[in-house]
């Protein structure tokens, strides 16, 4: 297995999983022997071809991710694959999530250079390193508007700051906490149980990253207000646990319902 992918148990998933197959425990190394058979296309072959396996490594799961993102439709959309996997590994591992953008980096983007078509899809991941690499830079340095230092994101003193039209500075406190959080997490991962996998991929992926977020002490205003828009989609009458819950008049407003 290699510790940067979600794999699935399954080796057989669809194009537009996020999850990469499991290649199982070993893989097909060569086949020899056989050759052109007598019939009249010449297409038959002789039965004493040899299959060679070879012992599954981790390098082949960075070919399978690489491939997968070469391949990924609509190849504009690729960043949710980069995100889905990203959160995963964050949301699952002790180490930086800087290892994850170095892995992506320095093993991913040389694999992709290699593949043909691939000049638009590394391009894309480019702009996301880029974008992700700045902000872990940033991390909770203040941000400076009119020349007052905000600190966002603080899960034990959980501030927004607004500018209103005199540029002075408004707070409003986030009307939910870490524990509210968890409970709706809970209860949302309960309710998509009976809606199709890419849906509770998508829900995964939004709720993975939130996490991670949180235990870093950021905002997740986009997160939230990501997961809302999903529910919509869906239809809220799919989630029966989440509306019967007390919590759901307390999380609403951050849902955007």
């Amino acid at each position: 297995m290699n510790p940067f992918y979600d794999i699935s148990v399954d080796e057989n998933l669809p194009d537009d999983s996020l999850k990469l197959k499991n290649l199982g425990l070993e893989r097909i190394f060569a086949i020899t022997g056989g050759g052109r058979g007598s019939d009249f296309w010449g297409t038959g072959r002789t039965s004493n071809r040899t299959t060679h396996y070879t012992k599954t490594v981790p390098e082949d799961y960075d070919n399978l991710f690489a491939h997968k993102i070469r391949d990924w439709k609509p190849v504009y959309e690729l960043n949710k694959v980069l995100e889905y996997h990203f959160g995963h590994y964050c949301n699952t591992s002790v180490l930086q999530s800087e290892n994850f953008l170095k892995h992506i980096r320095y093993i991913i983007l040389p694999r992709l250079k290699k593949l043909n078509r691939s000049e638009v899809q590394v391009d894309l991941v480019e702009q996301w390193l880029k974008t992700k690499e700045n902000n872990d830079e940033k991390g909770k340095v203040g941000q400076v508007v009119n020349n007052n230092t905000i600190q966002m994101g603080d899960i034990h003193a959980p501030i927004q700051f607004q500018q209103n039209s005199n540029n002075s500075i408004q707070n409003q406190s986030n009307h939910y906490h870490k524990d509210d959080i968890q409970k709706v997490f809970e209860l949302l991962s309960k309710d998509i149980q009976n809606v199709n996998e890419k849906i509770r991929e998508d829900f995964a992926m939004e709720m993975d990253y939130a996490v991670m977020q949180l235990n870093r002490g950021k905002d997740i205003k986009q997160q939230l207000l990501n997961l809302g828009t999903l529910m919509r989609d869906v239809g809220l009458g799919v989630f029966t646990n989440v509306v019967a819950s007390p919590i759901c008049e307390v999380i609403k407003p951050s849902l955007g319902l």
